[in-house]
This record gives C-alpha cells, structure tokens and sequence, in this order.
C-alpha cells in the first residue's frame, strides 16, 4: 500500500510536467517581434522601482532603464529609496543627476498596512500621473524591448494586468543553477495561463493600469503578504479585470542570482511563505513538487528499478521543458549546469523543505518576518 501510493504521487508530478510542457508549446504568445514604431501608441507610462540595500546592483538596473526602446519623454521613472543601510542612496542620486526624468523617493511614511515593498510602491503610487504603470526591481536588467511588448496587451488587448518572463543569470554555476529554476517556475506560470488556471505576476516585470489599481483600494489597504506581486494580482483578478502573462524573448528581463547560499534560503522562504496565500489547487501542485523527491527516496529502497525508471523520465521531461523555453526565449545556459542539474535540485528541494519548517525567521534585505 506505501509503495502504490509512492508510486502515483510520483507519477502525478509526471503527468504535470507533460501536462504543462504540452500547454507552453500551444501558448499563442509566440508573435512576432514588433518592429514599426507605428503600432505603437507611444502614451507616457511611469515606471516604479522599489530599492532597499541594493548597491551591487541598482547602477546596471538603471543603466537598462536607460537603454530602454522608448521615447524618453515619455518616461517617469520612480525609484522608490527603503532606508537602505549601505550607500544604495548615494548611488542614485549620482547616477540620475543628469536625467530629469528620473526622480529618487525616499520612503520613511508608512500606509496603511502595508509594509516593505508593498509600502514602497504605495508611496510611489501615490506620485503617479499616468494611467499605466510598469515595475521592476532593482536587481533586474530590463529587456530594451519591455515597454513595447508589454503595452499593446494593456492599450490594445483590453488587459488590466500583463507580465512578462524573467529568467536569473549571473558566472557562477550556482547562478547558472538558479537560472534553471528560474525557467521551470516561468515556464509553469506560462503553461498554467494557458490552461486558464490562474497564477501569478511577476513582480519584478509587470505593468498594470492605474484604474484596476485603485479600484483595490492599494496596497495600504490590503492585508500585508511578503509576496506582494501576487498579493496586487488577486486582488485585481477578484475586481474581475483581465491579465495576461506573456512569453516572449522580448519581455524578458534578468535578475541578479543570489550568490550566497543563506540568501538562496531566504528567498526561497519568502517564496513559500507568500504561497500560502494561493488557491487550493496551487498548494496541491507545491506539494507534489516538494514531495517528488522524498518520496523517490523512500521507492528507491523499496523498488529501486521502477524509481529509477520514474527519476529518468522526470529528468527528460524536466530537461526537455527547460530546452523549449530557451528556444522560445532566445537564451542559451552553461552544459555544465544542465548536466547537473538535477543534482541540484534534489540538494535544494531537500535543503529547502528544511529550512522553511525551521524555527528560523525570514530575513529578506535586513528585515525578518514569520
């Protein structure tokens, strides 16, 4: 009885993996590159980027912004400063001094319930002149084509909510590792929005109207969650406005990867925390996922033959998911990672089932949360 219920457990997972490798290949996002600068209505937006504690990083994030295929006086670009306790300040302000279109907020007024990021972005919502609003985070690169691919979903397909993929990058391979991840997590959500089971936005790559945003009250009026993208994005599904998630090498922007294994720990964490929050069927999918492994290892001492057959076939479909997604994406990813891979995940899906149900806080940018 153990060993049958082992089996469709692991089983299960498999069928997921076919069933979402087969809906991101029949995704109808794969359009073409838009190319003429006159199928785009050129309207002012105004991007939002919250920052706390991200010296390494916010220089580059800018660098991008500024780099962005877009009129530039069209642009209002908001950094939202979070009482950063390195010199994540005094970088911005350097580095924008010349572009006036780029304005540094510094964030001490708490709103209403919110808290960290969502307290940020409701402090700079409240600075906000046009109707359509794009954020990301200040450890992304943006895609120079981002605005452009995402605001036709908004303007001209009628969506409140549009979000694009963003994969992590960095030189080592357990950047490369994470990056694998990253393909797998975006390629769910991709997959998932085809099948019309709702999932998420990607809060370091979306855009949203100004009208669904109010009409939820804000973030300082919503109960506080450390996953605020998807925190935003139910409470503008359950107003009942459309949103898309896109995918597309065009909206795609890179994150920085987490070079430390505690930061790794931590993020995932915060991941987790916020996934208590999503629906049923989003807790039953976690749950097979995280069980995947150690129920392999219980098999493998019980039948070792057929575990070892489910682990192959969980490994090529894995593999073969991430090969769709960066063709699709127009991104290329070290053969060492790829090869060793599932060594990878198997250590952090392991590691991380622990670490969640530690005793231990959540420190995400020097804050803690339970």
């Amino acid at each position: 009885m153990v060993e049958l219920s082992l089996i469709f457990i692991l089983w299960c997972y498999l069928l997921l993996l076919l069933i979402l490798i087969g809906a991101y290949l029949s995704a109808s996002s794969q359009q073409g590159l838009i190319r003429k600068s006159s199928t785009i209505d050129f309207q002012a937006v105004s991007i939002l980027i919250p920052a706390r504690n991200e010296a390494q990083n916010i220089e580059k994030c800018l660098a991008s912004i500024l780099a962005l295929d877009y009129p530039k006086d069209k642009l209002n670009i908001l950094i939202g400063e979070d009482q950063s306790s390195d010199n994540t300040a005094q970088l911005v302000a350097k580095f924008i001094a010349p572009y006036p279109h780029i304005q540094l907020v510094t964030i001490n007024q708490t709103l209403g319930t919110a808290q960290a990021k969502g307290n940020v972005l409701a402090n700079l919502m409240r600075l906000v002149q046009t109707e359509i609003i794009f954020v990301t985070d200040a450890d992304i690169e943006v895609n120079p084509n981002w605005i452009k691919r995402l605001l036709p979903k908004i303007i001209k397909e009628g969506y409140a909510m549009a979000s694009g993929t963003t994969l992590v990058d960095g030189e080592h391979i357990f950047h490369k590792w994470q990056g694998l991840e990253w393909y797998l997590g975006t390629g769910y959500i991709a997959g998932f929005h085809q099948l019309g089971i709702p999932t998420t936005a990607v809060g370091n790559n979306m855009a949203f109207t100004k009208t669904a945003y109010e009409a939820t009250g804000g973030y300082e009026n919503m109960p506080f969650s450390v996953t605020e993208d998807f925190q935003l994005y139910a409470a503008i599904k359950a107003k009942g406005y459309l949103t898309y998630n896109e995918s597309h090498a065009d909206s795609v922007n890179i994150s920085a990867a987490q070079s430390k294994v505690s930061a790794f720990l931590h993020q995932r964490k915060r991941w987790l925390m916020g996934a208590m929050a999503l629906p049923w069927y989003w807790l039953f999918i976690f749950g097979l996922q995280a069980s995947f492994y150690p129920c392999l290892l219980v098999l493998l001492v019980l039948h070792f033959k057929l575990a070892l057959k489910i682990w192959i076939v969980k490994v090529v479909l894995q593999q073969l998911f991430i090969l769709f997604m960066q063709k699709r994406l127009k991104q290329k990813n070290s053969l060492l990672a790829f090869i060793t891979f599932e060594a990878y995940s198997l250590w952090s899906t392991l590691v991380m089932v622990g670490f969640y149900f530690s005793s231990k806080p959540m420190d995400w940018k020097g804050r803690k949360y339970r």
